[in-house]
């Protein structure tokens, strides 16, 4: 019986084993999905020396990290429409670089009281998460007292004010485990070639073009350090990060306070044209996804094996390198920018001892109004004992008295009932006990 010759060429299979029935069609969608992980890889390489040579292999989600790139160019559009005036030198742009992520990119940090200002922050810059972590770790002195929930109280200050608008490196070469998405995207072209399956050498050689030019792109943009600035004289910036059972008195100037909490990252470019280039990558990484889709389907079976086993291992890879050198890079930049961090935590028996320490390491006379705010902030408002213990240890603060009590402050005749006398008499030597066991290590 004669062969029937196929009207469909683009069918036929370039695979050496056709009679195969099992397929890895669905893996053509990879396009699609992901790309999170791929572009803050592509954002933190840049920091490293010669990071942009690192980021040419095949990975998921081009169609994603197209579309952010989109993002970006109309950005950069928005920016030189009011950047500098026609026919004058054009100054350098800062950009944002959230278009490119998903919520910000990195995670937000805790709640943050100001104590001379009055201002809460209900939620912070990645770097307020990044202190917020570092002072966790941290080993604290024990107090003595009254037990009942454990709580961390840590004092966080920088040795210098931030530098602004400074360009980030990291010092280093990228981990060596950088080489394994790009050699495993090289070596699955060489056998997809060598195999006779064009289609998939096709895609994950368009793959690697596209995420490596993206990434070129990225990293010839530079990457500065961005905080909101404060006017001369004023107030200190000092306040508190995290609640429940881990606080954290950041103290400092403004400007030292305004970097950990409101600080980011951002690109600087100095060309008006830059957005012809994030054209470029989008146009590549749409392309990319919309090819991958078409071509993965009529490849063999060995070629599917080589595209899933490229994109794969880059995703393993940008996983890893964000579990492990994300904070990393981030804390290099931040002792860049702030200098050394110097840390002192202690761990307190009980929540009322914990808030008394914290008011006397503020080490504030003047502003009793903002002290008695961060109190109410953290302690319950409107019941007499715990109103009678703020204004009892405001003002031994206020006159710079030891937090040292006797009978009459808790045999106040305005408290009706034992219980009341005998509750505020216990939260009184809370606040004693840690007031004795900070003096005893000054």
């Amino acid at each position: 019986m004669p062969q029937v010759q196929s009207r469909w060429p683009l069918v036929t299979t370039l695979s050496r084993s056709p009679s195969t029935q099992f397929n890895l069609n669905s893996t053509s969608v990879a396009g699609f999905f992901g790309g999170e992980e791929a572009i803050s890889t592509m954002i933190l390489t840049q920091t490293y020396n010669r990071g942009i040579w690192f980021g040419w292999y095949n990975t998921l989600g081009s169609f994603v990290i197209g579309n952010r790139f989109r993002r970006l160019a109309d950005l950069i559009i928005s920016n030189s429409l009011v950047g500098s005036p026609s026919g004058t030198r054009f100054q350098r742009m800062y950009l944002d670089p959230t278009p490119l992520l998903r919520h910000g990119g990195w995670p937000s940090g805790p709640a943050f009281k100001a104590i001379y200002s009055g201002i809460n922050v209900q939620e912070t810059g990645p770097f307020a998460s990044l202190l917020m972590k570092r002072c966790v770790r941290v080993s604290g002195t024990p107090i003595s007292g009254r037990a009942t929930q454990l709580v961390n109280v840590t004092v966080a200050r920088f040795e210098r004010r931030p530098i602004f608008e400074q360009q980030l490196k990291c010092h280093r070469l990228p981990p060596t485990f950088a080489v394994l998405p790009v050699a495993v995207s090289l070596a699955a072209c060489v056998l997809c070639v060598s195999y006779g399956d064009l289609y998939s050498f096709f895609v994950i050689l368009l793959g690697i073009l596209a995420r490596g030019l993206s990434g070129y792109f990225i990293g010839s943009m530079g990457l500065s350090f961005d905080f909101p600035g404060s006017p001369e004289g004023s107030l200190p910036g000092d306040g508190i990060l995290g609640g429940d059972r881990e606080l954290v008195l950041l103290k400092g100037s403004a400007d030292v306070v305004n970097a950990i909490i409101r600080g980011r990252l951002v690109f600087s470019l100095l060309s008006r044209s830059a957005h012809r280039g994030v054209q470029l990558c989008f146009f590549l990484l749409v392309t990319q996804a919309i090819v991958q889709l078409l071509c993965i389907p009529q490849s063999g079976l060995f070629g599917q094996l080589m595209f899933v086993s490229s994109i794969v291992t880059s995703w393993a890879y940008e996983v890893w390198f964000l579990s492990s050198y994300q904070e990393i890079i981030l804390w290099e930049i931040l002792n860049d920018v702030m200098g050394p961090l110097v840390i002192k935590k202690f761990v307190l028996p009980n929540w009322c001892g914990a808030v008394a320490s914290l008011l006397f390491l503020a080490n504030d006379r003047t502003h009793l109004g903002h002290m008695k705010m961060l109190m109410d902030d953290l302690l319950p408002s409107g019941v007499l004992v715990w109103e009678i213990w703020k204004e009892v240890v405001l003002e031994h603060l206020h006159n710079g008295q030891p937090l040292r009590f006797d009978d009459t402050h808790w045999n106040r005749p305005d408290l009706s009932s034992a219980d009341e006398k005998s509750l505020l008499r216990v939260l009184l030597k809370d606040a004693e006990v840690a007031y004795a066991a900070f003096s005893s290590r000054e």
